[in-house]
């Protein structure tokens, strides 16, 4: 019993000095680099507004209080075709504090925050966004698409939810009847008059993933 007390001693010893070798070899730089991991790993669920913190598990009403009103407000229900009902309601708040700062992304589930994720530096929205079909780019978040060009000639909205999958090698085999995510889909349409042709813009869960043409054009009457 003691020579297996001293054996596990031993390997929490040998293993300690082991890390600070590693810590030793890895230099300071790489060390910050960690230190700064790990300071957005803790950072991803508080945010500071002014002299106030909100974290995850606060509700939507200190959050406002704490905040102010978002830039954005995007609901995004989450339909179940199996029962033809909204299960689920998904809410994200944007806040742009400005050049200097992050754009905040504040994601709700039942009126409690749950998320806090970030979407570049923030900026100044134009007065009148000026868009041509060459600012339609994957990536944009909903916020920056109708900051960059609008509200769209028009709109689709769908609800669905993305199958439950089996790996087999490298291929991605669905599991008939087990759903495991919900995806808030919509359809935004800009026409950018008769010389150009209409873009359909495909966004889910608030982000653009596809954009594709949609016919000739027109100019408003």
């Amino acid at each position: 019993m003691e020579t297996r007390r001293k054996s596990k001693i031993a390997t929490v010893y040998a293993d300690r000095r082991g890390l600070q070798t590693f810590l030793r070899r890895l230099g300071s730089g790489a060390l910050l680099l960690l230190a700064l991991v790990a300071f957005n790993a803790c950072a991803g669920s508080t945010l500071r507004c002014g002299q106030r913190i909100v974290a995850t598990e606060d509700s939507a009403a200190k959050v406002r209080a704490a905040c102010g009103e978002p830039a954005l407000r995007d609901l995004q229900p989450q339909f179940d075709p199996r029962r033809g009902q909204v299960f689920n309601t998904i809410e994200v708040w944007t806040y742009n504090f400005g050049q200097n700062q992050l754009l905040r992304l504040l994601r709700f589930r039942d009126g409690r925050l749950v998320d806090i994720d970030t979407d570049g530096y923030g900026f100044t929205p134009p007065e009148n966004p000026r868009c041509t079909p060459y600012d339609l780019v994957d990536g944009l978040s909903k916020y920056r698409l109708l900051a960059r060009c609008g509200e769209p000639e028009a709109r689709r909205e769908l609800s669905l939810l993305s199958p439950a999958i089996r790996r087999d090698g490298r291929r991605s085999i669905p599991l008939p009847g087990n759903f495991v995510a919900a995806i808030y889909r919509e359809e935004w349409t800009y026409n950018f008059g008769a010389n150009s042709l209409l873009r359909r813009v495909l966004l889910e869960n608030g982000i653009v993933v596809d954009i594709e043409d949609d016919g000739r054009g027109y100019d408003a009457r």
